[in-house]
Parts: structure tokens; C-alpha cells; sequence
């Protein structure tokens, strides 16, 4: 009898071990499953934006490739311009004379301005210039 009370015993806090045991493993094996849910959705949010990262660099390969032939178009344009240029000059007396003659100084002025750090200063300095004269009158000095 006596063993079999041990036994009984032994069955009763054997049952209760793997009862808890168990609420343990149930535990864990939620809690694994929630990691698992987030890192599933921070998994998919990772690759929404490496899909769009991949997409805004092929957009940007194919500006880069854009610009870049019309870069090749514009020297190619100011090339044929320079060479025009040249050859107008070469042909010219009168044309060579007037290219190669210093600008008028109301042209020179224009053309000096001190160095903006900003709009404000650019719209200041505009106001405060002396205007050119009038087309239709001769220059004061």
C-alpha cells in the first residue's frame, strides 16, 4: 500500500510537472509566435522600401542617362556655334574688328555685381543701382 500511495504520489506530481511543463511551452510557443508576426511584418515593410528604393534608382538611372544626352547635345550645339563662330571671324574683316572691340562701358557695368548670399541682397542691390540711361538721350559724361 505504502508503495502504491508513492506511486500515486509520483503520478499526481508527475501530472502536475508536465502541466506545467506544458503552460510553459504554450507560453513560449506564443510568445515565439508573436515575435515571429512582427518580424514577418517588419520583414514586408523592409521590402516595400527596398522596392521603392530599387524602382527611384532605375528612375534616376534613366534621368542620369537623359541629362546626359542632352549635355552631349548641348556641347555638340555649342561646338557647331564656336566653330561657326571661327569660321564667321575668319571670313569677316569688318565682324573680327567689331567681336574683338571692348564692350561699352554701360555693358561693363552691367556686367560687375558683388557676390549675393542671398535674393534679398541681390533685390537690394538692384534697386539701389544706377539705372542706365535713356536709349533715346546721350549719357551725361
Amino acid at each position: 500500500m505504502k508503495t502504491l500511495i508513492t506511486l500515486l504520489v509520483l503520478a499526481v506530481v508527475a501530472v502536475w510537472w508536465v502541466g506545467r511543463e506544458n503552460r510553459e511551452l504554450t507560453r513560449s510557443l506564443s510568445d515565439a509566435t508573436k515575435t515571429i508576426g512582427q518580424q514577418k511584418k517588419d520583414l514586408q515593410a523592409s521590402q516595400q522600401v527596398l522596392t521603392e528604393l530599387q524602382g527611384r534608382a532605375r528612375s534616376n538611372e534613366r534621368a542620369q542617362v537623359l541629362l546626359r544626352e542632352q549635355r552631349d547635345a548641348a556641347e555638340a550645339l555649342a561646338n557647331r556655334r564656336s566653330q561657326t563662330i571661327t569660321r564667321l571671324l575668319n571670313e569677316n574683316e569688318n565682324l573680327r574688328r567689331w567681336y574683338f572691340s571692348p564692350l561699352p562701358d554701360d555693358v561693363v557695368r552691367l556686367h560687375r555685381r558683388p557676390a549675393f548670399t542671398n535674393p534679398d541682397d541681390y533685390l537690394r542691390w538692384l534697386s539701389e543701382n544706377q539705372q542706365l540711361p535713356d536709349t533715346g538721350k546721350q549719357p551725361d559724361h
